[in-house]
This record gives C-alpha cells, structure tokens and sequence, in this order.
C-alpha cells in the first residue's frame, strides 16, 4: 500500500505483494465520482443514547490510553492465475499468483473479548468478499493486468486501548474504499458524526486545512458527507483523517486531509484526542503538520540534491543528505521516552532504494546511520503507530525479488533496531517441480518435525533471514521451511541450492527476478 508513491520502483513493489498493495482497478465499471458510503451502524454499533452516555465520560476518561500491538496479516481468494514465457522479470516456464487478496488488522494481545468480536466480523466479511469478487470474475482469470483485482489493501493508523482505526482500499484507485473506527472497549463502530463535537467547527475547519494544502475544490465534499457519514476517515494519532476521492473519469484518487487535535482542540473530546505516552504517526509530507505542540513543514528541492529543511515553529534547520538522492517520499514522526524524532524518506540513488534520516526535534541532529537493511525502501506506511512494532521495506532476491518487511523499533538515537526476521504481506507463491520433505516451523523455528510435500505443491512466501532460508505457508496453514545457500554459478541461471542438494529451477516454477 505504501509503494503507491514509488511508481518509478513498480516492477519490484509488484512482487513485494504478488499483487500489490496500491492494486489498480479500472473504476470505469465503478462509480468513480460519488464518495463512498460508511453504511450506517448496524446491529453492535453504537446508539445514540450509548454514543450520549460515552461523550459525557470521554473527558473523565482521558488517560493516555495503551498502545495496542496490532499486526496485519493477508487472505486470499480461491481464484489463480497462471501465466508463462517472458515475465519481464526473466524468462520462466510458468508463474503464478492470486489476484484477489485482503489485508486484515490482526486481534491484538489485550484487546477486549468485544473488540475481538468485531475484528473476528472484519475477517469474515473481507473473507466473503473476495470470494464473491473472484466468482464474479473466474472468466477474465487470463486478465493479469492490475485492473481486475480486489481492493482489500489496509492502512492502519491508530491502535490503543481507546480506539482503533483503519481505511481499506484508499491506495486501490476504486470508489469502494472504507473507514473502520472501532471503540477499543467496547467493540462497537465509531460513526464520524459521533468522533465530532461540531458540524458548523467541522466546516470550518475543512475549510482552513484545504486552503493551507491548497484542496480548497475537495472543501463542499467533506462538509456535504459529514452529517450523512459518507466520508472515508480514520483517527490517527496526528488529528482526524478525511481521504477525499479525485475523479479523473477513470481512476479514483484518495488525497489524505488531516484535522490535527492540536489545531482544533475544541473539535474533539478529551479521548480522542489523548495519545499513548508513545507513539507514531505517518505525517503528509509537503504539508505542514502539527503535533506534540509543534508545527513541523519539510521542504527539499525537486528532484537531487544534497540537503533540505526542517522548519520547526518557523524556525529553520538545514540538514545534509545524499547528493544522488531525490524527492521527499515520507515523513514519520515517532515519540519516544528518550525525545521525539522525524523521520525523512527520498529516493534513493538507485531504483527500488531509498535514503532514510532521522532528525532529531530536541537538539536537532541528524543521523544517517540508522541500521536500515540494504536496498532499503522506506517504513511500510500501512502500519505506523507505535515505535516499538515499525517496519522497513527492503528487497530481498531469496527464491525471488520481492520486498518484504522487517519489524523494527526505536531505540537509542533513533536507530531502528530489528525485532524478528523479514516478513512478506502479499500472496506470492512457488510450485514444487519434485517431492521434497521439509522442516515444520513453529512459532518461527523448526519443531523437530518434517513433511513430505507432492509435486505442484503450491508454496506462498511467509519469512526468512534474507540469506539461508525462505518460510512458506501451504494451503492448509502449516508453515515450512527451506534451507538455502546462494550458487550463483549453479547450472541455467540457478541462483540458490536447495536443501543442500537440489538447484532451484529444478525444485520450483514460479521464481521472478528483477533483472
């Protein structure tokens, strides 16, 4: 979802996800005008004398609440397609994918056995979803373009024991995204109109923060959709965030619009508007931004240059970067118990990399050595609120180029320091050529036990360290393992030995390399 803005890196962010996360769709057969409709709260959502009672206790209740561990893990369709010949990544005899896909916000340790419920619901009804999508569509399975795919890509933008928040499709280019607002406690879906103290404060504040972004033609959009609840939002933990659709006849584009709490205090409750003690936030770049008391702009010169500026309270900083490297791609904020650091992403030198630097809002200092992974490509922005469950993007080539996540926090200076191995988001898969027996994983290590897998088995990537092994989820849930070593000098382009005895063309279809 995030590699929406690296449309130079495509070849390779397609692969990250087997189909990826910003997966277009041709919104030609689609309403591609209208915003798309929050249905109004069903049966377990609240009512308004419950929604009365919760604004009476929001201010007696605003403790900074506690971060809750959210994952986000990916389901799949029943409908595959199969292709053969000239890749455009390299020649292979076949290779495969699920074109239909969903990204699901995980129940995390904690959470309430209502909020359980209601993302257990989340589950079922994407699960049926993509179901329906890929029987409506078994007979344009020879379509492999992006244009013919379910728009299940999430962006998770707020987790505590206060609320929990995320948008479905907005980097989908189709009119059908979503906002999902859940009350931690209590399961039920937050309406907008429930979020917001004030239609007339509301407008207004519309108003101010479209003219600043220069959005002022999407203004009548938001405040026409408020009292209906037909707007996309999502609370983040900088402020309120409205994805106001674009329309060019073809394609839907979401521009992201935040209402910060520290801007318009007087527009939420005391809960809203509270924060854990830590926390992230995924900030529009080329925008200014306000929080933790400050307001925070980042300016660099089109294209590459060699610094750019920090302006804090209209202060300005200049700080030093690669000469090669180019524009602004992301900005996140992270506060930490140890001070609060901003975080700046440009392109890289090279495609499919990028530079990452960590600024320093206390003394303002920079630093470049962050223990990011080689060709790395940034945070992954569809989960970024709290320090210590981050991810970086980076390009792996084990069995295949694919960007996979590595899940980081941060700790002293702002480093990132790795919490586990790569993880992949997306729905890529092998298919044996020969049986093989392989390690069962659990938990993320070999159990002791093996199993003997058939020919055409289908392997979809899970894990791995990047170097010596690939975890592959089969299609009943069980995890193995493959043992890898590199041999680039193996017979017929094989890149990789198998189980210390097998060349990988001769084990699998279905490897694409970038090159």
């Amino acid at each position: 979802m995030k590699k929406s803005k690296k449309a130079l890196a495509l070849g390779v962010t397609l692969l990250a996800l087997g189909a990826t996360a910003c997966a277009a769709k041709d919104t030609k057969s689609v309403q591609s005008t209208a915003v798309t409709t929050e249905s109004a709260a069903p049966a377990g959502e609240s009512t308004a004398a419950e929604s009365k009672q919760a604004e009476a206790d929001d201010d007696k209740q605003a403790a900074a609440p506690e971060q809750l561990r959210v994952s986000i893990e990916s389901i799949r369709s029943t409908r595959e397609r199969e292709s053969g010949g000239e890749t455009g990544m390299g020649s292979q005899d076949r290779f495969y994918e699920y074109p239909d896909w969903a990204m699901l916000p995980t129940v995390p340790d904690g959470a309430t056995a209502a909020l359980t419920k209601a993302l257990d619901t989340y589950a079922d009804t994407q699960q049926k979803a993509l179901e329906a999508y890929a029987a409506a569509h078994q007979n344009s399975a020879e379509d492999t373009s992006l244009l013919n795919q379910y728009a299940g890509g999430v962006r998770l933008t707020r987790s505590d024991s206060n609320y929990l928040s995320f948008v479905r499709g907005t980097d989908s280019y189709s009119a059908d995204a979503e906002g999902y607002t859940y009350d931690s406690k209590t399961g039920e879906r937050v309406l907008l109109t429930q979020i917001v103290r004030d239609e007339k404060q509301f407008d207004s504040a519309v108003d101010q923060v479209t003219q600043e972004t220069g959005m002022t033609e999407l203004a009548a959009l938001a405040k026409e959709g408020f009292p209906a609840n037909k707007l996309v939002w999502a609370l983040g933990n900088e402020g309120l965030e409205l994805y106001l659709p674009k329309s060019d006849g073809n394609y839907v584009m979401y521009n992201r619009v935040v209402l910060s709490y520290e801007s318009f205090p007087e527009l939420f409750a005391d809960r809203v508007k509270t924060r854990p003690a830590q926390y992230a936030a995924d900030l529009v770049p080329n925008q200014q931004a306000y929080i933790e008391g400050k307001r925070i702009h980042v300016s660099a010169p089109s294209g590459q240059s060699d610094s750019f500026t920090v302006e804090v309270d209209n202060k300005e900083h200049k700080f030093k970067k690669s000469e090669e490297s180019g524009d602004l791609l992301s900005l996140v904020f992270v506060k930490t118990a140890e001070g609060d650091y901003l975080y700046c992403e440009f392109v890289g030198d090279i495609a499919d990399d990028s530079q990452l630097i960590a600024v320093n809002l206390t003394d303002m200092s920079e630093n470049t050595e962050l223990g990011t992974p080689d060709l790395c490509t940034g945070f992954d922005l569809q989960q970024v609120t709290d320090p210590a469950t981050l991810f970086l993007n980076a390009r792996l080539d084990t069995l295949s180029t694919l960007t996979a996540d590595l899940p980081v926090s941060v700790g002293q200076g702002g480093k990132l320091e790795a919490q586990g191995t790569y993880q992949y988001l997306g729905v890529t898969e092998l298919h044996t050529k020969q049986a093989l027996t392989l390690s069962l994983v659990k938990n993320g290590k070999e159990s002791g036990e093996t199993v003997e897998l058939p020919a055409d088995t289908k392997l979809f990537f899970y894990a791995g360290d990047g170097k010596s092994y690939v975890d592959f989820r089969l299609e009943d849930d069980r995890v193995v393992r493959v043992q890898i070593a590199s041999d680039e000098n193996g017979p017929d382009g094989s890149l990789w030995k198998i189980e210390g005895q097998y060349f990988d063309k001769d084990v699998f279809t279905g490897m694409r390399y970038a090159g």
